[in-house]
């Protein structure tokens, strides 16, 4: 009942984000929960010439050999899933993974970054520290978060041959494998497309401070000049100072690379499995 339950509910939420030009199921029921040897990520489906293709980061499938398995989450549960690795040569962090059955939908979803503009709304979608909401898509497979990014640039990687995507969004560990889709407005209807695979995120290193308790009559000009006041119902006041250890800090600048190098990478191994429309997740 519960199941039946949590996959109303998901339609319901589909029926609604479709009508308000939001997140749609040809995205939603792509992207999958995985675990490597080393570290889990997100990991997605795509399509080229009729058949499919699992793509994630290159270093979530860490260690693993040509022909390996990884881990996909399914009703609250792992289970292996034996897969062909093939790897985007170096800078590249993306991996494409061939199934041996189809995984998913094959619902339209154009892998290419035409059509994105600089300033556009994106969103990538997938599991950071593991988190699951406990609704389920068809087949038992977790529904992914998804999280909104600005498109703030694109900065060559290979030249002739695709960029770093760079987003205005916070990328968390777990996110590493997800699309970055976004929405085509030259299109009169809803259409998504995929541009690329989230790899990282810019981080800094910030320092750890410590806090001493003042009286107003002791704050200099110089700690409001550096914003180093803390204030407590307006009568408590603390200033912040540094020490030298520092902590690793998330800047809220997340980098994808572009789905045009797992095509290419594709294309000389068109070896996925043949997809059906009438496809239904087991």
């Amino acid at each position: 009942m519960q199941s039946l339950i949590s996959r109303f509910l998901v339609v319901l939420a589909m029926f609604t984000t479709v009508v308000n030009a939001q997140m749609t199921s040809n995205v939603f029921e792509r992207v999958f929960l995985v675990q490597g040897p080393v570290e889990g990520g997100t990991a997605f489906t795509i399509e080229v010439d009729g058949r499919q293709y699992l793509i994630t980061a290159k270093h979530v499938v860490k260690g693993m050999k040509e022909d390996d398995r990884i881990q996909i989450r399914k009703n609250d549960q792992w289970f292996p899933l034996t897969v062909k690795v093939f790897r985007c040569d170096d800078p590249v962090d993306i991996a494409v993974l061939i199934p041996p059955s189809q995984l998913s939908v094959n619902f339209p979803l154009e892998a290419t970054a035409e059509g994105v503009f600089f300033g556009g709304e994106t969103s990538f979608l997938g599991f950071p520290y593991g988190i699951t909401t406990g609704l389920k898509l068809a087949g038992g497979y977790p529904l992914p978060l998804v999280k909104k990014a600005t498109l703030s640039g694109m900065i060559p990687l290979v030249p002739d041959k695709g960029s770093i995507i760079v987003l205005d969004g916070y990328n968390n560990p777990g996110f590493s494998g997800s699309p970055v889709v976004f929405r085509d407005s030259t299109k009169s209807q809803v259409t998504f497309k995929v541009a690329g695979v989230v790899v990282s995120f810019l981080s800094e290193a910030g320092p750890v401070l410590k806090t001493e308790e003042v009286a107003p009559a002791q704050i200099t000009a110089e700690d409001k000049q550096e914003s180093r006041i803390l204030q407590y119902h307006q009568k408590s006041y603390k200033i912040t100072q540094e020490t030298t250890d520092f902590v690793r800090l998330n800047t809220g600048i997340a980098f994808a690379h572009d789905i045009a190098f797992a095509v290419d990478l594709i294309r000389k191994h068109p070896i996925g499995p043949k997809v059906a429309d009438d496809f239904q997740p087991k």
